[in-house]
């Protein structure tokens, strides 16, 4: 019946003990007892009000915080999207559920005058080439993502999709010692479905520890980057340096009293920046950095680091990031370095061409005796070859990427009715867009030029394959590997110009692929501009290739260098190989190209004919080249150094090794033909070929004097003619490009025509269609909106009819 509080005991030695006393609380007596022990207060039942509520759990302030979000939605009004989800379903008949376009593609395919598998062969190099290519394609069918999925991913979550992927895929065959070749790393890297940190791994860091390093750091580091115990990056380009690699800042000096290398960033310039697979995921990267022992400057040399440890913590001294989000390919984590006095083990500095002894001795390494001089030449010339075929291949996948999206599209895609009469209503039949002939010429062009560089990265690949003989041994035992090189040495005498071809054809091919994926998906009309298209997605993950590995500009002009030096050679009697023998004329002294006569095309059918149109690019190649040497020479007549006459000309000189290489390609396009010994495909791959050169006849430039105004009249109509023949032929062409829906990844694109389907699935399906209002509505939108006049919903038609009124009869005057 009674409350018992105890108090704390707090006895006072001034105050003397009392027993008890008497309080009054309210309308209750309280009776209070004291004792050397403490307080005892005694209160009737009721005297104290009830205690307080508990406070929230946290529980439920969480849950507050958590609809935070769904407050600046829509407070309590979040609502969930309602969809048809019912199946769609591809038919030659519209309906509810349907585009309607499943019977157009087969239709088209009926039209081909060649068997599809056949030019694929064609294309790729035979019935083994294509199945080696399916071979490699065949394992990203385990990717797990559903179509088109990508498109609606983050950063993270595709970095995370591509280490499970590639892993998952590439794992099983670095067991068994796979290694891919060129060309197949080629097709791999045109048909990647999510690029990523690994493809780094592979591409550049692997097959810099391969080529540089000496055999004790081969077995310490290639199995592990194999088998993914490491991850791998190449730390070449800087904040303020790329193409010109002598001019790179980070330095590493030797410290002999510690025995290591001291990498340093300098300057902030200096910092390694842009460098893919840095930012996020790799433990070790390939650092380019200037080597100094005692005193001296040894120059740029090539340095295993190790940047993160067990923990993917970055180790001392180094700072480490990503660049940030870039115009495509995100998933690849382009980062950036900053190395403060970093030690990095002497036996770190890759050892195949150099060492630096313990006591700081810079130790250059010589060919063995009886070795070929110029092996280390023809290696390093071998080894940037390979890396500019690679892109040079991957340039024309990615192009053809794009036209077969674009062409299957436009043969899909209607518009405009069949006739102009003013009978047509909207149930009348309308054209597809694949047979207007502006159409036909844009994505016609690209899939030429498509076929155009996969045939000349085909034909480097083979002479690379030629000329790596010796370079590198088989097997284990020499003289084994000399008893099955039976065959006769190839000296290589055009190499130097294939490598100096290659160059600008790095630069020319990465650009016009890059320019003609934006024009196909600028043929795909507004679709087009959807990721989901595939071709936007597509290019924007291509683009950095363009001045990737060096700019097309700085590419060209290395062409153009070498195009100059042939020409002297060529005036000096020595000898010339490979394209270069078209020079061979100016061994006669004063010869000039601008006095032979204008090459005359007497009819239309005259442009159909290779041989007319390859003499035609060869003409104004040589004469390109004849014009921008009079200029070099002009200018310094005119007092101009000579590196400040060659920066005064570099327009010219840009155009001269453009034509070159459009010449190169040509030559190469007309071998295929040549050489397709499929009745069906050869007249086809024969226009295809043409429309390639004429082309570049009707949008090029520098036929002055080359081609008369008649011939340019009759090269226009030859186009309209050989765009006639190929219209037939136009899905089946871009089908043999051999490309997977899975790797398209694009809703206008597949291979079924069910473009409509596709683009509503995809639409309807996206993370912003589940639920409303959008983030934002509550607090940005919904105060200014007129809730009344929204709420009428199908009565504001009665409600406007009663406002009026009203106003009206407020118009009218008194009586």
């Amino acid at each position: 019946s009674k409350a018992t509080v105890s108090v704390l005991n707090c006895p006072s030695p001034r105050t003397p003990p009392r027993t008890m006393t008497s309080l009054q609380l309210g309308a209750h007596p309280v009776r209070v007892s004291f004792s050397a022990g403490g307080v005892t207060v005694d209160l009737p039942k009721g005297a104290l009000p009830p205690p307080p509520a508990p406070a929230a759990p946290v529980v439920e302030e969480k849950k507050a915080e958590e609809t935070t979000e769904e407050a600046k939605k829509g407070g309590d009004h979040v609502f969930k999207v309602k969809k048809d989800m019912g199946e769609l379903v591809g038919s030659e008949k519209q309906s509810w559920n349907s585009g309607g376009t499943a019977g157009i593609l087969p239709a088209e395919r009926k039209k081909a005058s060649f068997d599809v598998d056949r030019m694929t062969e064609a294309i790729y190099g035979g019935k083994e080439m294509v199945a080696k290519r399916r071979f490699v394609l065949a394992p990203s069918k385990k990717w797990g993502l559903p179509q088109l999925a990508k498109y609606n991913m983050d950063r993270e979550e595709l970095m995370a999709h591509h280490f499970k992927d590639f892993i998952g895929v590439h794992k099983a065959y670095t067991k068994k010692g796979y290694r891919p070749s060129p060309e197949e790393t080629a097709w791999m890297s045109a048909c990647s479905m999510n690029s990523g940190s690994l493809t780094t791994h592979f591409g550049l860091f692997l097959p810099t520890l391969a080529a540089q390093t000496n055999s004790a750091q081969q077995l310490q580091w290639l199995t592990r980057t194999m088998k993914f115990q490491i991850i791998g990056a190449y730390a070449q380009t800087e904040l303020g340096h790329g193409s010109n690699v002598r001019a790179l800042q980070t330095t590493s000096t030797y410290d002999p009293d510690q025995g290591c290398f001291i990498l340093h960033t300098p300057t902030l310039q200096a910092m390694k920046w842009w460098n893919s697979g840095v930012g996020l995921a790799s433990t070790h990267c390939v650092c380019y950095a200037q080597l100094y022992t005692q005193g001296k400057c040894h120059g740029v040399h090539v340095f295993f680091v190790q940047l993160r440890d067990e923990n993917h913590e970055p180790l001392p001294g180094i700072e480490i990031g990503d660049c940030g989000n870039k115009l495509g390919d995100n998933g690849i984590d382009c980062g950036y370095i900053r190395f403060s006095k970093v030690k990095v083990p002497r036996e770190h500095l890759l050892g195949k061409k150099s060492h630096v002894t313990k006591d700081g001795r810079y130790v250059k390494h010589v060919a063995e005796k009886g070795a070929d001089p110029k092996a280390a030449e023809k290696l390093s010339y071998m080894t940037m070859l390979t890396a500019r075929a690679n892109m040079i291949g991957i340039a024309g996948g990615k192009l053809a990427l794009a036209a077969t999206t674009a062409v299957r599209y436009s043969a899909v895609r209607r518009q405009g009715f069949t006739t102009t009469d003013s009978a047509q209503t909207h149930h009348s039949e309308e054209r597809q867009i694949l047979d207007y002939q502006m159409q036909q010429f844009r994505l016609m062009k690209q899939a030429a030029l498509s076929y155009a560089i996969q045939f000349t990265s085909r034909w480097m690949m083979f002479r690379f394959t030629q000329l790596s003989k010796g370079l590198w041994k088989v097997g284990f035992d020499e003289e084994e590997d000399e008893k099955k090189d039976d065959g006769p040495k190839d000296e290589g005498t055009d190499l130097p110009e294939i490598h100096a071809s290659a160059a600008g054809l790095k630069g020319l091919c990465t650009r016009l692929a890059a320019e003609g994926m934006e024009d196909c998906r600028k043929c795909c009309g507004g679709h087009g501009y959807l990721l989901a298209s595939g071709i936007a997605a597509s290019w924007a993950d291509y683009a950095w290739q363009v001045t990737a590995e060096g700019d097309f500009v700085v590419m060209l002009l290395q062409t153009a260098r070498f195009l100059m030096k042939s020409l002297a050679a060529a005036r000096a009697g020595e000898p010339l190989s490979g394209m270069m023998e078209y020079l061979q004329p100016f061994r006669t002294a004063g010869y000039s190209p601008l006095t032979l006569p204008a090459l005359r095309a007497g009819s239309t059918a005259e442009f159909a004919s290779l041989d007319f149109l390859k003499a035609l690019l060869e003409r104004r190649s040589v004469v390109s080249i004849y014009r921008v040497d009079q200029l070099l020479q002009e200018r310094q007549a005119a007092g101009l150094s000579k590196d400040d006459a060659w920066r005064a000309c570099s327009v010219s000189l840009i155009a001269a090794a453009e034509r070159h290489c459009i010449y190169f390609m040509f030559s190469k396009f007309q071998q295929a033909v040549t050489s397709c010994e499929d009745a069906a495909c050869k007249p086809v791959l024969n226009r295809l070929c043409t429309l390639f050169a004429l082309t570049h006849v009707l949008e090029g430039s520098g036929w002055g004097g080359i081609l008369d105004a008649e011939g340019t009249a009759a090269a226009e109509a030859a186009v309209s003619q050989v765009l006639s023949e190929l219209r037939p032929d136009s899905v089946a062409l871009v089908d043999a490009f051999d490309m997977p829906d899975r790797v398209l990844n694009s809703a206008l694109g597949r291979h079924d025509g069910n473009v409509y389907e596709e683009l509503y699935r995809h639409a309807r399906d996206h993370p912003l269609n589940e639920s409303g209002p959008f983030t934002g509505y509550t607090e940005h939108v919904k105060p200014h909106l007129d809730q009344k006049f929204l709420g009428l919903r199908g009565d504001a038609p009665k409600a406007l009819k009663k406002s009026m009124e009203k106003m009206q009869a407020k118009m009218q005057p008194k009586m």
